[in-house]
């Protein structure tokens, strides 16, 4: 009860004084009790303060989060990890976070089977406790308006959070400047939608909304939003005939995405328009072999178009992942979980072929290989 007395005042501080103000006190007067008494802003560490917990659907909360003076901000899409220690042991889960008014952000969490830290905020976590964040990270972010006049944005699942943050910065835009924006998100059932309530707003303000449920039957009208069975190329180009014209954000379940990618190819968008985000980790990957075609990859070069660089490789780099292709030549390229999933080393295929995890033109370079004898990567 103290703790969350004192983690209340802490908030009220921020809001007043501004977390600059708050920061030049505390790391002027840091001291093992005070951050023992008030850990929340006595602290050289990110966290937040969960001011509440919302039921958002079937297995499903969301966290509203106001974060301590160590908040560097975010770019709508970006992710976050939420720490959880057991022991000696700190597990890690990415979360896409949203932005609120007031300095608050929210995360949506949907409870999975096995899954230790959606579990523990679902079955513990309540309005007062404080948690431990890693700074926003990622590539999935709104390309410019100007280039991009046409989007598409497309989820399953959780996988709305990152497009709904997207969305809302799409609509905090002035009218003129902002994209010509269609949404389509599917969900099983009508008790699994997420942000139901926000895509309603959505289309009240001009943005074509489209719900899929996929194991209803028969398209119907759901709360003002027209619903339709499963995403598939028909049913996308039915929603969107433009589709080809349109850079397509996509965040969902592997296997879905893995369809989905298909499908907007097989109707025409160009693989550097699919900008694509995981929500889990990508199953196992192996580096090419002669059933898919093994490139010699002694004399073939990889080039990094963001940083200017490239690398040319040798015989015996066959085997080693593009992430470690760049590790090895000096390259400390950004990198996160190492397991194809947060999107943190994500680049994107401008020439040339990579096999392993890619979607679209996202290549995951932790777990994807060289399949070219010139592979052109860039932002």
């Amino acid at each position: 009860m103290l703790e969350r007395a004192l983690n209340s005042v802490a908030s009220w501080g921020l809001d007043r004084v501004g977390r600059g103000s708050v920061d030049y006190v505390v790391s002027n007067t840091m001291t093992e009790f005070n951050r023992r008494v008030l850990p929340f802003v006595w602290t050289y560490d990110l966290k937040a303060l969960v001011e509440q917990v919302i039921d958002e659907a079937t297995d499903v909360k969301t966290f509203v989060l106001r974060p301590n003076q160590h908040w560097p901000g975010m770019k709508a899409g970006q992710h976050l990890e939420v720490l959880l220690k057991e022991g000696d042991q700190v597990h890690h889960r990415c979360y896409s976070p949203s932005a609120k008014p007031h300095g608050r952000l929210a995360i949506t969490v949907k409870r999975k089977a096995g899954g230790v830290v959606s579990q523990w905020l679902h079955s513990t976590v309540r309005a007062g406790q404080v948690l431990t964040l890693g700074k926003p990270r990622g590539h999935f972010t709104l390309g410019d308006p100007r280039v991009q006049r046409k989007v598409l944005m497309l989820a399953a699942g959780s996988g709305i959070t990152p497009i709904a943050s997207m969305v809302a910065q799409c609509l905090s835009m002035p009218e003129g400047e902002r994209p010509d924006l269609k949404v389509m998100a599917q969900f099983r059932l009508p008790g699994d939608v997420i942000f139901r309530a926000d895509m309603l707003d959505w289309a009240a303000r001009g943005v074509p909304v489209t719900l899929a449920l996929s194991r209803s039957q028969g398209g119907q009208a759901t709360e003002g939003l027209p619903t339709v069975d499963r995403l598939d190329a028909a049913q996308i180009l039915r929603e969107c005939p433009d589709v080809a014209q349109r850079h397509v954000y996509l965040c969902g379940p592997d296997g879905f995405m893995r369809k989905v990618v298909q499908a907007l190819m097989e109707l025409g968008v160009p693989a550097r328009h699919i900008h694509s985000e995981r929500f889990e980790m990508a199953a196992a990957v192996h580096p090419p072999g002669d059933e898919v075609g093994m490139v010699d990859l002694d004399g073939a070069e990889v080039v990094f178009e963001h940083i200017n660089a490239a690398i040319t490789l040798k015989a015996s780099d066959q085997g080693k992942t593009l992430l470690q292709l760049a590790n090895e030549h000096g390259l400390h390229l950004e990198q996160g979980c190492g397991k194809g999933a947060c999107g943190t080393c994500k680049l994107t295929v401008h020439e040339g072929q990579a096999h392993g995890n890619v979607l679209g033109s996202s290549v995951y370079l932790c777990t994807s290989f060289p399949a070219s004898r010139t592979l052109v990567l860039g932002a």
